[in-house]
């Protein structure tokens, strides 16, 4: 998008915006650079068109909601509902607030996924989130923040705003291995990147991960996809 190329970054606009989020009580926030998501896979293919910039939201899961796992499941799965739920409504209001200001603002619902896109996301919250800077991609393909670890759920506001933005994080997983050690489907692999995967693939075998997901999910007290054991193991966010 050629208008990205020259834009002329308004800090003020930044600032408030970074304010109104945390008043709203986010855990994380960044703003990302979506230049660098141009070749990344959205859908529809030309979701990122008319915007220049990703905007980056968090929120915290309980840490005693994902250390009881798995005998917290429905817990877990009562959270993950409730905390998805806020995150739309805050992307809502900062894109309200956007659009005040005469931007084009798109929230992006934490968690809705597209079965006709392999399982994906209309684009992936956590490479917005990593290309912010909020923290890098683990083996697990789970977004790693340095105080939370991968206990975060994230939503993406996607706006043409001229906000600052933020740089990737270096991956400081190293030769830890506790997540491909602990996934009860041995979905995760032991597969090297720098930055994040050509493909996902690579490092998540998603069918074994989305059939135990499933599983949970016709589970009447579960009720939704969720599992957490790599959540849980991670020694990020653990304390």
């Amino acid at each position: 998008m050629e208008k990205c190329k020259s834009l002329d970054i308004d800090s003020d606009l930044t600032c408030e915006l970074i304010e109104k989020a945390y008043n709203y009580g986010i855990d994380t926030f960044g703003i990302a650079n979506l230049e660098y998501l141009r070749e990344y896979e959205t859908y529809p293919i030309d979701l990122l068109d008319n915007y220049c910039r990703g905007v980056s939201i968090g929120l915290k899961i309980p840490n005693e909601v994902l250390n009881r796992l798995p005998e917290s499941r429905a817990i877990y799965a009562k959270h993950y509902v409730m905390i998805n739920d806020r995150l739309d409504f805050i992307a809502y209001e900062l894109s309200k607030f956007l659009e005040s200001k005469k931007y084009k603002a798109f929230p992006i619902p934490a968690s809705k996924v597209l079965k006709d896109f392999k399982w994906r996301s209309f684009i992936s919250h956590r490479a917005i989130a990593r290309t912010a800077g909020v923290g890098w991609i683990g083996k697990s393909l789970n977004l790693i923040t340095k105080e939370y670890g991968p206990r975060i759920r994230f939503a993406s506001i996607l706006t043409d705003a001229p906000l600052e933005t933020g740089k990737p994080l270096e991956n400081k997983c190293g030769d830890c291995q506790k997540c491909i050690d602990s996934c009860i489907v041995g979905a995760i692999k032991d597969y090297e990147f720098k930055d994040y995967p050509k493909d996902r693939n690579y490092s998540i075998d998603m069918e074994k991960c989305v059939s135990k997901l499933q599983e949970f999910s016709k589970d009447p007290d579960i009720g939704v996809m969720v599992c957490g054991i790599c959540l849980k193991v991670c020694p990020w966010g653990k304390n």
